[in-house]
């Protein structure tokens, strides 16, 4: 019997996890598939309770998988050479398949054990027709003595972490399964930051509010876990004064210095309003914001992924990727002088003085 064994965090699982499952078992002309989700993976932070993902999961995948608890009872991180172990020992005279994506393929090298679990399975690695290259399947076969099978599949666009943050902000998403969608809303999940996105949206146009989606999501993908927190609430307050009328000023006790270009102000009055109308307290979340527009010589590390993430959401009008390349330090220092330019060309030279000591500052740094 041919047995595919496909795991994940499946957080929550979507329409392109479930298509690719069916498109395997198909082209390997599968027997069984088992679909197994992630208790405590080792490589990613996941918020979402496990026994709530495995249900999404069955509802997900039940009608034509079985989706196994092998790794939500298993106690620690769940590693994949437990997990492929497990199942060779239950279906001892079976082919097992374990079935993954072509950028885990690429970092296959990197997983725990990986020559032990090939004792146990072989790779199914879905990629869209020639994806991976000669070399990487070379190197493999050179690395392990042993080949992979393909699985043709045209992936989309769709992310679990994309979806979430749509659930966040209130947007609505056509990319999971519908019984997954009345879960997911019956249960509240993905609405820890939600109350706030609501609360912000009417303080923003709707172009506006989908710029700072894109935001949130650059910083989520700039930070660690343990940064994931202040990083959504900056981010999604980053822009929140951005229309405030300068009749309402007085309101939050904000005087404009008479030397501060129109272009920064909502930055330094946004920080006034993240702390009255929403409630921040943490001097290092809002001065994030307070200086998102400007920079400032020695900026904090939440200061400089906020920075980065403003300048090179997905959305922007500009070439991205090479802004968008080596440590958050550098992908900083590019975007703080590719905005200096910019400035320059577009607005007369007007660069307000922060700037100019923040550019001072990382020139020197740079020369030192």
């Amino acid at each position: 019997m041919k047995i595919v064994i496909y795991g994940g965090t499946f957080n929550p699982p979507h329409n392109t996890h479930v298509r690719l499952a069916r498109e395997a078992k198909r082209q390997l002309g599968a027997d069984k598939l088992i679909v197994v989700p992630g208790g405590m993976p080792p490589h990613k932070f996941c918020a979402v309770d496990k026994n709530l993902r495995f249900e999404m999961a069955k509802l997900a995948f039940g009608s034509f998988a079985e989706v196994s608890d092998v790794e939500i009872f298993r106690d620690g991180k769940t590693y994949s050479l437990d997990t492929v172990k497990y199942f060779a020992s239950v279906y001892p005279d079976d082919e097992l398949y374990f079935l993954i994506g072509g950028d885990s393929f690429e970092h296959f090298d990197e997983w725990h054990c990986p020559a032990e679990i090939l004792q146990y399975v072989t790779l199914a690695v879905a990629a869209r027709g020639n994806g991976i290259s000669d070399e990487t399947k070379q190197h493999f076969r050179d690395t392990y003595g042993k080949d992979f099978v393909p699985v043709d599949f045209t992936p989309d666009f769709v992310s679990s972490a994309d979806i979430r943050l749509r659930y966040q902000f209130g947007l609505p998403t056509s990319d999971v399964p519908q019984a997954v969608d009345e879960y997911v809303r019956k249960h509240n999940l993905y609405t820890q930051y939600r109350a706030m996105a609501d609360k912000l949206r009417p303080y923003l146009t709707e172009k506006r509010f989908m710029h700072t989606f894109h935001v949130v999501k650059r910083g989520l993908e700039l930070c660690t876990a343990e940064e994931y927190d202040k990083v959504f609430v900056t981010c999604l307050l980053h822009d929140c004064a951005k229309y405030l009328s300068p009749d309402r000023y007085a309101d939050y006790g904000f005087v404009r210095p008479c030397d501060m270009p129109d272009s920064v102000v909502h930055a330094f009055l946004g920080a006034l309003v993240a702390e009255k109308d929403f409630g921040v307290t943490d001097n290092e979340i809002l001065n994030a914001i307070r200086y998102h527009c400007t920079a400032r010589p020695n900026m904090t590390r939440l200061d400089k992924i906020v920075y980065v993430a403003d300048k090179t959401e997905e959305t922007r009008p500009y070439p991205l990727s090479h802004l968008l390349c080596g440590t958050l330090d550098e992908m900083f220092v590019k975007c703080l002088f590719e905005a200096n330019r910019y400035c320059l060309t577009n607005h007369a030279g007007n660069v307000y003085y922060l700037t100019s000591q923040a550019l001072d500052f990382y020139k020197n740094q740079a020369n030192a």
